[in-house]
């Protein structure tokens, strides 16, 4: 892939042994910057939950209901009020499913203005029916997103709901489904956590490691994380080429309902470079790619 690129001059050698050189630091935790006294300033960034990964209108287990059968059939077809009513239904009769699903209308609004404070009651059941024995491995994966949104929602707080802030809380979350799945949303945050100082001691090597863990998952807002810290130097040394690698990663998985701020980051990051490292950092992207395909972030 990168031989298209190459010229037959001392130029292009040169490139090719820098690329390589690059490449081969990659595998490896950013190296600090000097200055940490700042934080990383990426005012377009919106600290977002990664979307959900779980595909459960294909899920046939014995609690899947008429109910919940019409309910996943309404909300198919986009006809949320009758998905509401059925889900609600199910929920009544303690069907975690249909509270996850519940949760997400929520919190997405799908019929429904966005509520916060709901959509947090409905995942605050779905994670306390949590078991680490369950050995269904599709309830398993809605236990843990479920932990993973009421981790989200406290780490921020509900404010219109009396729910305050709790990043510590969240960080304990987030760090018992890094640990046990690799999660890698859970990776993600902890990242930034360690970054920022929030509900941990700041740690900056260690918020690296956990962001380079997530972007190995292919995880979005890690890769554009990674691409704003490069890009502003605050906290690794500045790289316009490895800034925009991650811009170019992180759009390629970037789910457009949630994080079109990524994707047009990562257009705006294009056109203002040179050609010459738009050139290379495409070239990174792609054998990053080839090397990373991402992987199931609740296999244990």
């Amino acid at each position: 892939m990168i031989r298209r690129f190459a010229m037959p001059t001392l130029c292009a050698v040169r490139k090719l042994v820098l690329l390589a050189l690059a490449l081969a630091a990659l595998a490896a935790p950013p190296a600090l910057a000097s200055d940490m006294g700042d934080e990383p300033e990426a005012g377009f960034f919106s600290y977002l939950p990664a979307p959900p990964k779980l595909k459960l209108p294909s899920i046939t287990i014995p609690f899947w209901t008429d109910d919940l059968k019409k309910a996943k059939n309404a909300y198919n077809d986009g006809n949320y009020s009758r998905a509401i009513k059925f889900f609600r239904k199910s929920s009544e009769d303690g069907n975690i499913v249909a509270d996850w699903y519940l949760g997400h209308i929520y919190r997405t609004g799908k019929g429904v203005p966005v509520d916060p404070a709901t959509a947090y009651s409905y995942y605050s059941r779905v994670a306390e029916a949590y078991d680490p024995e369950e050995g269904d491995s599709k309830r398993l994966r809605i236990m843990v997103d479920g932990q993973m949104r009421v981790a989200d929602y406290l780490r921020t707080g509900i404010p219109s709901a009396g729910i305050p802030a709790d990043p510590g809380a969240a960080a304990r979350t987030y760090l018992r489904l890094a640990s046990t799945y690799g999660h890698p949303d859970a990776q993600y945050q902890l990242g930034v956590l360690n970054l920022t100082g929030k509900g941990v001691r700041k740690n900056p090597q260690q918020g690296l490691k956990w962001l380079m863990a997530a972007a190995r998952k292919r995880q979005p807002e890690a890769q554009a994380y990674l691409g704003s810290l490069y890009w502003d130097g605050k906290v690794v040394q500045r790289d316009e080429t490895r800034a925009l690698m991650w811009y170019i990663l992180a759009q390629q998985t970037a789910n457009p309902a949630e994080n079109g701020a990524i994707i047009e980051r990562a257009d705006a990051l294009r056109s203002e470079v040179s050609a010459e490292t738009r050139l290379e950092a495409e070239a990174r992207a792609r054998v990053w790619a080839d090397q990373y395909q991402g992987e199931d972030s609740l296999s244990p």
